[in-house]
């Protein structure tokens, strides 16, 4: 790609040592070695050594700038030439970070080699580190390098910005994700741990590889993408935005890009909201909260059999307009480029249940009734360089997006003495649309092309479920519930339309069929009059399997699977008769896997596993200011890591092709968020059946803080 010779240049390239730090050596042609210092002037064919320590800054007159870390030991070549690709250095040992820039606002080619890789830029920042055997591996930061195999030429890959490559001598190459921004990072693809993702320890370039990315299409090589991170999820009801870019725009492997692949998708659909949040088993430590406090209509929600605690018909209404003016912008970078702006972003649920002792037969009948609109509107974004340069493209999208879930669920228990048992039959229905519209403009010396490309999209869900619950009354003031639930799933997401310019495109489409199950354990408390206690734990499966048609990879099907297991115990306390605290630890382990085969041969395309682990802490307070305004304050803070792997397989065609879906994105960046969250809430009680609340939450800057209205009426039925 980089072949090209460069245009001529008028001034030949000067390199001055412009700072030095430590000890660093120099030694030139025929002379002996010295200690470098900073302003000397670099000549073609000197070598410096930073094994002593050292680190150097090395400006280049075109405005380019190499810096050298400790124990590192480059060569410089002759980075002077003007009519040709400019060998800039040779690195045998080390790292170096490197900021190309463009010289006079033109394309600015240089080349860098290794021992077993040529290195080839135009404009871009990017680092190479060399280990003792030789193994070296690219990370890009901004722009795009390509990388070539010394040993077999005809190996070559593109890598762009947030992706990384390892080549080992006498082997294939290696893709790995790189962690965004990442400056000075030894550890691109390493491990996060603690909750403020601070890291740990370098890995070695050679241990995040596995296998071939590129060469003999007969050989059944893999590519890997590893990425650790130690945040938390996003609290709430199923994640908007984690809809994913066509997966023709992931194929960092290909060197090739055209108009159709290269175009993001720019908003989640009602698929990508219900699906992400089967497999989001991070949400989990947000349902963990409060464990000490029954809740009636809650709980015989999650088990039908507590419905039996209800003495007289009651029923409960609740309204929740809830509006952010970003929520998770994260989860749509990936979509949007960072500079994504999501204004707008809101929901409306109306809930109602209602539950009625059936006379004196020890049955209950109850139910529930809950719908839920999620918007987001006048969706935009513009990514681009923020350089001079007029070669930089220009990419501006827009759109909005708008989902819809409506569920409803029938409940009947009885009690038999101490003993009660229940069933409920739940079904969940979500429908929804997006529209997206992408400008590109792309400046290559004197001409200028735009390119405008529009996506229209439906989707929809269905989901039934059906839970059975039991639970023992171990005491006057002690509970213990058991439930088991299974549910069957259908969902799919439909491009209806797809045009560039006006001309229509090929359309993609997502057709998922499959089932979960879920049992539970509940036991709740009183230690004293004033000291309340709760316990749950529980074990979640889904199961999918999913239809993929891409524009820009072979139609496949894929498997998905999803495991959670968690624990959590809850504390509650009245301090005074107007005052009540609660104290909650949570714990839990999650997996989640997916096999992608090819539909013609059956041939496995991609196979990838995400497992991790939670530990979360939460505390809450609310008190009561006079005897109708209240006023509450909560903190849940949770620890977490989760470790992603991916590995590609050469379809029919020898193309290796990375296809990403809302169950398991295939990036680190979908797995990290904040690590913690509050609410602040005031509360007026109208009547003893009336109140409101307005609640604010926030993840201390992760994302913008959302504004939450609640209103809910209890009333009863019959005599009490």
């Amino acid at each position: 790609m980089f072949s090209g010779a460069a245009a001529a240049q008028s001034t030949a390239v000067v390199a001055r040592a412009a700072s030095v730090t430590g000890q660093a050596l120099l030694v030139g042609n025929g002379t002996a070695p010295f200690l470098l210092t900073p302003g000397y002037i670099l000549n073609p064919g000197d070598r410096i050594d930073t094994r002593g320590g050292g680190r150097v800054v090395i400006d280049l007159s075109d405005g380019s700038m190499v810096v050298v870390a400790p124990e590192s030991v480059i060569v410089l070549k002759d980075f002077r030439s003007a009519s040709s690709l400019r060998e800039l250095f040779e690195i045998t040992l080390g790292m170096v970070r490197v900021k190309i820039n463009h010289f006079a606002g033109k394309p600015n080619p240089y080349r860098m080699n290794s021992p077993t890789a040529s290195i080839a830029v135009r404009g871009t920042e990017f680092s190479i580190e060399v280990d003792a055997q030789g193994t070296t591996q690219v990370v890009v930061y901004e722009g795009a390098v390509e990388v070539t195999s010394l040993s077999d030429p005809s190996r070559r890959v593109l890598i762009e910005a947030g992706r990384g490559v390892v080549v080992q001598p006498g082997q294939d190459f290696h893709l790995l994700a790189a962690t965004p921004g990442g400056a000075g990072n030894r550890d691109v693809a390493g491990k996060n741990d603690g909750a403020d993702g601070s890291h740990q320890g370098a890995a070695p370039a050679a241990q995040n590889a596995a296998a071939p990315v590129h060469g003999d299409d007969s050989q059944n090589g893999t590519l890997p993408v590893h990425g650790e991170d130690s945040h938390s999820s996003a609290p709430g009801p199923p994640k908007a935005g984690q809809g994913q870019p066509p997966a023709a725009a992931q194929q960092q492997a290909q060197a090739s890009h055209d108009s159709e692949e290269t175009s993001p998708r720019a908003t989640a659909s009602t698929y990508d909201r219900y699906v992400a949040s089967l497999a989001d088993v991070q949400q989990l430590p947000f349902l963990l909260r409060f464990n000490a406090y029954p809740e009636a209509h809650l709980d015989s929600l999650e088990n039908p059999a507590y419905a039996t605690g209800f003495e007289h018909g009651e029923g409960r209404v609740f309204l929740l307009p809830t509006f952010s003016g970003v929520r998770g912008l994260q989860e749509y970078q990936s979509a949007f480029g960072p500079g994504g702006s999501l204004p707008g972003n809101y929901s409306i649920s109306p809930q109602m249940s209602m539950f009625l002792p059936l006379g004196t037969s020890g049955f209950t009948l109850g139910g529930s009734a809950s719908a839920s609109r999620v918007g987001d509107s006048a969706l935009s974004s513009q990514a681009g360089s923020q350089s001079s340069d007029p070669n930089e493209n220009v990419q501006a999208s827009s759109g909005n997006s708008t989902s819809n879930f409506y569920s409803g669920a029938l409940v009947l228990a009885r009690r038999f003495g101490r003993d009660s048992f229940g069933l409920e039959l739940e079904s969940l229905k979500g429908t929804g649309s997006l529209t997206s519209t992408t400008t590109t403009t792309e400046t290559d010396d004197d001409a200028t092309q735009t390119s405008t490309e529009r996506i229209d999209s439906v989707s929809s869900v269905n989901q039934t479920r059906l839970t059975a619950g039991y639970a023992h009354d171990l005491s006057k003031t002690a509970k213990l519930g058991l439930f088991y639930r299974y549910a069957f799933i259908e969902a799919d997401d439909q491009d209806v339309s797809h045009t560039i310019n006006g001309v229509a495109r090929g359309l993609n489409s997502t057709d998922t069929s499959g089932h979960s199950f879920e049992f539970g354990l509940r036991l709740r408390g009183a230690i004293t009059p004033r000291l309340y206690y709760g316990v749950t734990a529980a074990w979640l499966g889904v199961s999918l399997h999913t239809g993929l048609v891409r524009t820009a990879a072979v139609a496949s099907e894929e498997r998905d699977r999803a495991q959670r297991g968690s624990v959590a115990l809850g504390l509650g306390y009245a301090l005074t008769r107007r005052a009540m605290l609660s104290l909650d630890v949570a714990g839990g382990a999650t997996r989640t896997w997916a096999a992608r085969a090819e539909n013609t041969t059956g041939h496995l395309l991609q196979n990838g596993d995400v497992n991790g682990h939670f530990v979360s802490t939460h505390s809450a307070i609310q008190v009561d200011i006079t005897r109708r305004l209240f006023a509450s304050a909560s903190l849940l803070h949770v620890w977490q890591r989760n470790d992603l792997s991916v590995t590609l397989f050469p379809d029919r065609l020898g193309k290796r092709t990375l296809v990403e879906d809302a169950f398991f994105p295939a990036t680190p960046a979908a797995y990290q968020s904040a690590g913690s969250f509050s609410d602040f809430g005031a509360g007026w009680r109208f009547t003893r059946n009336l109140f409101a609340q307005y609640v604010f939450s926030t993840d201390y800057g992760t994302s913008s803080p959302t504004h939450t209205l609640m209103v809910r009426y209890t009333f009863r039925l019959g005599r009490e």
